[in-house]
Parts: C-alpha cells; sequence; structure tokens
C-alpha cells in the first residue's frame, strides 16, 4: 500500500523540538516503602527528556536527527552533551540559559512490576519560542525534512512555531515547489489538553501523537474510539496516532482509514522509561520512508516493545528489525 507521504531524503534532518534532561534511575526489586531505607539493585545516569530520548532513537534507526531545546549552564549539561555526541544528534543550535538548573528526573523501576514513577524537577529552564526558532533556522536553507514538537507547557510559543513552518509550506505550495516540511506534535501530558484547545493545535501538525493517558483524561477507553474522536478534530490530511501499552497502537487517516497493531513486549520487561518516545521517533522514522501506516504503526510497536527488554536505548543497534 502507498505510504501516507512522499519519501523524505535522507539527508534531510528530523529535528526534535522539546526536553532534554538528566533521568537518575533507581533499579529497585519492589516499589519502596515510604520512611524506610531500602536498598536499590543499580543506579544509573542516562539522558532523557520526550525529545532527547525520541532524537536518539531516530538516529540509532539510521536518521539524521538534530535536537532544539534549552540547555541549563550547570556542570550536568556536559553529561547530556557528551550522550548527544555519541548517538550522532545534532545540538548545536540548542539555546544556551545561564543561570539556570538542569531539569532533573529520578525514575524508581519496579523489576516486579515493570513499572517506572517518575519524579521530575525544573526550576529555572526557560522554554524555546517563536523567537528562538526563527533566529535559529532559515527553513529555505536549512535542509529540514520532517519537525516533531513534544507538546510542553510553552504551548502558545508551539502553536506560533507551527503556524510559521504552515504559512513556509503555503508558500512553497504557492510557488509549485515540492518540498515542503511535515510536523508532528505529542499530546502526552495531561494539563497539555487545556492547550490544545485554548492555542488551537488540533488543526496545525500534519501528525497528532496522543498519549493513552492523555486519551483516557478525557474519557476515552481503548485506542480506536480515541483516534477516531481526535481525527475529526485535526486538519484534512493529518494523522492521529495513539500508543495504548500492552494493547498495542491505532491510528487513522484519510487514506489508510483506522488501522491497528498489537503489542510485542519482550519476555522480561527491564525498562520502560522511553518506550513512548521510541515508539513515536519509529512511527516519524517509517512514514519518513514511505511505508504504509499499517506498516507504520506495526514498526512502532515492535521497536517500542524490544526496548522495554533492556536499560536504555543501546540495545537498539542489534535489531534484526532495523
Amino acid at each position: 500500500m502507498e505510504g501516507e507521504f512522499s519519501t523524505i531524503d535522507g539527508n534531510k534532518t528530523t529535528l526534535f523540538v522539546g526536553l532534554v534532561c538528566l533521568d537518575i534511575v533507581k533499579v529497585m526489586d519492589t516499589f519502596p516503602t515510604e520512611d524506610i531505607g531500602q536498598r536499590c539493585e543499580d543506579c544509573l545516569w542516562q539522558r532523557g527528556g520526550n525529545a532527547g530520548n525520541s532524537s536518539t532513537v531516530f538516529s540509532i534507526l539510521h536518521g539524521k536527527s538534530e535536537l532544539f531545546g534549552t540547555l541549563s549552564s550547570t556542570q550536568h549539561s556536559t553529561f547530556l552533551t557528551d550522550e548527544l555526541h555519541r548517538y550522532n544528534v545534532y545540538f548545536d543550535r540548542c539555546i544556551k540559559v545561564e543561570d539556570s538548573s538542569c531539569p532533573t528526573s529520578v525514575v524508581i523501576l519496579n523489576r516486579s512490576s515493570g513499572t517506572r514513577t517518575v519524579l521530575h524537577t525544573n526550576k529555572k529552564l526557560r522554554e524555546i519560542n517563536l523567537k528562538d526558532f526563527i533566529n535559529s533556522f532559515d527553513l529555505s536553507r536549512d535542509n529540514i525534512g520532517w519537525i516533531h514538537f513534544e507538546g510542553r507547557d510553552n504551548a502558545c510559543e508551539i502553536a506560533k512555531i507551527l503556524s510559521h513552518i504552515n504559512d513556509f509550506n503555503q508558500q512553497l505550495l504557492h510557488d509549485k515547489e515540492d518540498r515542503s516540511i511535515v510536523t508532528s506534535l505529542e499530546a502526552e501530558k495531561l494539563r497539555f489538553a487545556a492547550y490544545m484547545d485554548s492555542f488551537h493545535l488540533w488543526n496545525l501538525p500534519d501528525v497528532l501523537f496522543v498519549s493513552k493517558d492523555f486519551a483516557r483524561s478525557q474519557g476515552y477507553n481503548d485506542m480506536r474510539s480515541a483516534v477516531q474522536a481526535y481525527f475529526k478534530k485535526v486538519k484534512k490530511g493529518a494523522i492521529v496516532v495513539c500508543a495504548w501499552g500492552d494493547e498495542g497502537a491505532a491510528a487513522i487517516s484519510d487514506k489508510a482509514g483506522l488501522v491497528v497493531s498489537p503489542a510485542f513486549p519482550p519476555e522480561n520487561i527491564v525498562d520502560s522509561c522511553g518506550a513512548g518516545d521510541t515508539f513515536n521517533a519509529a512511527v516519524i522514522r517509517a512514514l519518513s520512508k514511505g511505508e504504509s501506516l499499517q506498516n507504520v504503526v506495526t514498526f512502532g510497536c515492535k521497536v517500542a516493545g524490544a526496548k522495554c527488554g533492556f536499560h536504555g536505548f543501546e540495545g537498539l543497534k542489534n535489531l534484526n528489525l532495523i
């Protein structure tokens, strides 16, 4: 079946806009009991943040990846930038913010249940805005094929940037140039729901990723009804994608209709932290290669499922399905 988008030139960059932070991962056999000292099985430092994770996975999947966000001036940022270098994620256009703290998450991995609990702190690091974006990127010159936005509290600025990109694409269409930029937006955080309405974000991206928790907070109890309902809100020609944990994922478009994939869990769940970011990156990668929507969602579920079988993202390099 024909893909949703024309294949994007492999030399073009996919830009991930959002957070990169420090994850301190505590691995435990069971979830800790309050007010009792307990030993952890392991403690790991990892680079986290939705956009940071997705940019890494996209690079591992042989895509040309760039991260755009804000970086603090603290010593922890060296750890984060070293990790970005290691995974060939370009980040030189990130905004350096002086006198700011590095966002940090303490992640408790419960081995007995396979769950992860995230305690996030972000004190003073500001978000990017339209001015940052315009000063950093010249869409007519930069070789960018796709721009993905992590839905964050700078929703007003995200809406402005998406509108700026859409205006650029409209001018290309007017000039009969076939090199428009595909955009996607992730609605994961529950508080982002209000922003979707306030800033009319529903009809701005070409692809909308909706999380299970986001959909359930709005009264949807299954992935099929969620994507069908959200599909009525997005612009004509857009795609809605929703991952639903161990039940798999669903997506819908005008071309393919409703498609569903089962989950592909590993034999043992080791680390589910970042599985959603992995799914998003895999979906973007497959869409950019011109795959059909059914193949896209199945690929996303396979890569995200495999990621749950090991810590971090390094193990993705050894997958045969890439």
